[in-house]
Order: structure tokens, then sequence, then C-alpha cells
């Protein structure tokens, strides 16, 4: 019954998924970035246009339109892998449906609580809840004390743990210079445009931070909590970065903003991700 409740939720996730992204895709026009004052005072450039994202900032607007592409093109596909091998009760199926959950459950939460309003809004929500809970449906019906026991010796379990300790620990310090920057000029933080929070910094300071260092620690003592983090984390930032990639390099070759460094960094960090994301799932013995 667990298992049958699980498909269904990833052909739902298959469906919505796929009717978000091509939306975000063909309904794009390519912007009309104009000049917004805000509440605020500060002069913010609006994408424009007559697509989804005409209301949200150049930044974010660009940001999805990377999660589109990468929506349709890396997470579709993994989402039909994964479920192919989990109705042949495989853990590298349970672990990859569980990874696509938990991508669709963040991702679809910056959505739904930080982008402007658009007629998306319901197939994001559904998005969001199908990956909270089928997140939760998946993890339910696994052994997780079981876990290092289906890993081959040669798990990256080390350097993964290193990684998933700087990378928390680079966010924090990214986040933190820009809200404490804020504070100390009384000026909006830079990354604030024509919203009303800085929701994205709320969910990676309370919820994401926390779990890749405490994660990346429990990892390196040879936890099962840390296996199973890694794992999911992995995945969600193999998917961040290839988005942010894709909308970095749309920025600079298309609008002109921002510098090749701003284009390289999120490269080497897919990289990175990728790398990772195959040597574990090579490392899963079934």
């Amino acid at each position: 019954m667990k298992k049958a409740s699980v498909l269904v939720l990833s052909i739902l996730a298959l469906v919505l998924l796929s009717l978000a992204s091509l939306a975000g895709i063909f309904l794009d026009d390519g912007g009309n970035p104009y000049t917004f004052t805000t509440l605020r005072g500060e002069a913010i450039e609006i994408y424009g246009g007559k697509g989804l994202y005409q209301f949200d900032t150049v930044f974010k607007a660009v940001l999805f339109r990377g999660f589109d592409w990468a929506n349709l093109f890396v997470g579709l596909p993994v989402l039909v892998w994964g479920m192919c091998l989990y109705r042949g009760s495989q853990v590298k199926g349970q672990l990859l449906v569980a990874a696509v959950f938990s991508y669709l459950t963040y991702n679809y939460l910056i959505g739904v609580m930080g982008n402007a309003y658009n007629v998306m809004f319901l197939i994001w929500t559904g998005l969001f809840s199908v990956g909270l809970f089928g997140l939760a449906l998946v993890l339910t019906g696994f052994k997780i004390p079981s876990l290092p026991e289906k890993l081959k010796l040669g798990f990256p379990r080390r350097s993964l743990s290193v990684y998933m300790i700087i990378l928390g620990l680079f966010l924090l310090i990214q986040y933190l210079a820009e809200i404490l920057s804020a504070y100390w000029s009384g000026k909006p933080p830079a990354s604030l445009g024509v919203y009303t929070t800085l929701e994205l910094a709320a969910l990676e300071l309370g919820i994401m931070i926390p779990l890749h260092i405490f994660g990346g620690i429990s990892l390196w003592r040879q936890e099962t909590i840390g296996y199973l983090l890694a794992i999911l984390l992995t995945f969600t930032a193999l998917m961040t970065f290839i988005s942010i990639g894709v909308s970095t390099q749309i920025l600079y070759l298309i609008y002109k903003r921002g510098s090749m460094f701003d284009v390289a960094v999120p490269i080497v960090l897919t990289v990175i991700t990728f790398g990772f994301s195959i040597a574990i799932i090579k490392q899963v013995k079934a």
C-alpha cells in the first residue's frame, strides 16, 4: 500500500513538474526589463514581458528559468529512473525518488513563498506538497538504520562530509554578510528587491545550512543520519547549481549582467556535486 502511494505521488509529481517547466519555458517571452521604485525607495529592475515571471526581479525570473530547464532535462528523467528502480524494491530507487522529492520540497517552497504570484501558484503548491508528503512516505518505508550496510566500501564518506561542512559554512557567511551589512548601513539587503522579506535566506539559515553542517559532521562520524542527509542534500544541491549555472549564463550572455567569475562558480559547483552524485549512485549496492 505504501509503495503504491509513493508511485502515485511520483506520477503526480511527473505531471505537475512537466506542466510547471513547460509553462515556464514556453510562456516566457524574454521579458521587457524596466525600473521600479519599491516602497523602501530602492530602484529595482523588474523582468517584465508577459511570461510567468513578469512581476519578479530580473535575477529571480532568470533563476527560475534555469530551474525550468534543469527540471525538464535532469529532474524528470531522474524521477522516472528512480520510479522504475523503486518498483523493483531497489534501495537505489528509494534513494533517487526520495532525493527528487526533497528537491521539490525545497525548490517549490521557495517559489510559492518568495516569487511574485503567477498562474502556476497552485501547481507550485502541489509540487511542494507532493514533495513533502512523498519524502515522508519514502522515508517511513525505508530501513534507515541499515543504510550504511547498503553502501559499498568506496562510498566517498570523508570527502563528502568535508564538502557538506564547507558548503554550509560558505552559505552561512554569505547570508550573514549580506544581512549584517544591511543592518549596519540601514539599507535593504541587496537581494531583497521588490519582495517583502528574504524567504530564501530564512530557509537556508534556518534549515538547509544546519542540515549541511550537522549532516557533514554526522557523516564524518559514520552515523546513519549523516549518510541519508548527504545523499538527499547532494542531489538537491546538484539541481540547484545546474539551475544557477544556466541562469548566470543567460544573465551574462543575454542581459549583460555579472562577470565570467559569476558564470564560472556555479559551473565548478555543478561539476563537484555531479561527481559526488555519480559516486553515491555507484556505491549503492542495489
